[in-house]
Order: C-alpha cells, then structure tokens, then sequence
C-alpha cells in the first residue's frame, strides 16, 4: 500500500513539500530512491520545481505588498531593516545562501524583494541555489539510504557508536550544566 501511495503521489509530495521548508520531504524522497520508490532525477526535479516556483512568487509579493506587510507589523519591520542593510551589502551571498539556512527560506525571497532587488538580479541567483538544493538535499538522502544499507549489516557497530556519542553528548551538557 506504501509504494502504491508513493508511485501515485510521492513526485507531486514532493513537489508540495518543497514549496515549504521540505528538506525533510527531499531527503526522505531520496533516501526511497535509493530503495527503487523513486527515481532520483525526478525527486530532484520536483523538488526544483517546487522550491523555484515558490520562492519566485513571494519575491514578487515583497516587491509589490512589502511596502504594506511592514507598515501592518511594526515588529517584522525593526527586523527588516537590519536585514535589508546586510541584503544590500552582500546581495549575492544573501540570494544564494539563504536558501540553505533552515528556517529563513520561506521569508528571505519575501525581504529580498522588499529590498528591491532586480527580478534578473534574484533570479539569476536564485536559479542556480534552488538547482542546487535540490540535487544536494536529494541525493544527500540518497547517499544516506545508500551507506545505512551497507551499515545496517554492522549494527552493533552503529549501535555502540550511537551509545558514545549519546555518553559524550550527556556529558559535555551535565558539564556545561554544573559550570554555568
């Protein structure tokens, strides 16, 4: 029933997934690539898609509403002025990169088309960000499925390793606990 839910929707899920923060989805989708539910090159290029369409759109809503959207939330506009000052020093790096911080996709187009930005400008970079976000995320989720099957024979292994850094961890934060 799961594969059947996956070969009917799975492309168009992906799709969806993407046009929010989906990086789970795309990796998810690649890791069942791995497994023969999914083809790869189509995983990523949904995830393309989804990501590229959506963060088009709401750059034109920061061109067009932005202006209103601050003047609605006074709070939303102190932030964005800091950020519009560092959007307007380092455009490209900002255009490109905020792509692959969690968490500021969705918004970053938005500001970015506050700022006034060009639509070349931002899609000349944003193209090429949303490409390659798709093919790394994706096939990160490849790999990964990829190095958990040949793992998996090794799961005590997997299984003491887990045990250390889970050790490591409680300790460095039972230290930083007694020190603070």
């Amino acid at each position: 029933m799961f594969e059947r839910f996956i070969e009917s929707y799975g492309y168009y899920a992906v799709f969806l997934f993407a046009c929010i923060e989906g990086e789970v989805a795309v990796l998810t989708a690649g890791f069942l690539c791995q497994r023969g539910l999914m083809a790869l090159h189509f995983v990523m290029l949904a995830a393309f898609l989804g990501t590229l369409i959506t963060e088009q759109c709401l750059f034109f809503v920061g061109r067009s509403h932005g202006a209103r959207l601050l003047k609605k939330y006074p709070a939303l506009s102190q932030k964005s002025d800091k950020v519009i000052k560092f959007l307007k020093k380092y455009d490209s790096l900002f255009i490109f990169g905020s792509r692959f911080i969690y968490g500021i996709r969705n918004i970053s187009p938005i500001i970015i088309g506050i700022a006034e930005i060009t639509p070349f400008r931002f899609s000349s970079l944003n193209i090429p960000a949303a490409m390659i976000w798709s093919i790394a995320v994706a096939g990160a989720g490849y790999v990964f499925a990829d190095f958990w099957e040949s793992a998996k024979d090794n799961l005590q292994i997997l299984q003491i390793a887990a045990l250390v850094i889970f050790c490591g961890a409680l300790l460095y934060f039972i230290r930083k606990k007694t020190s603070a």
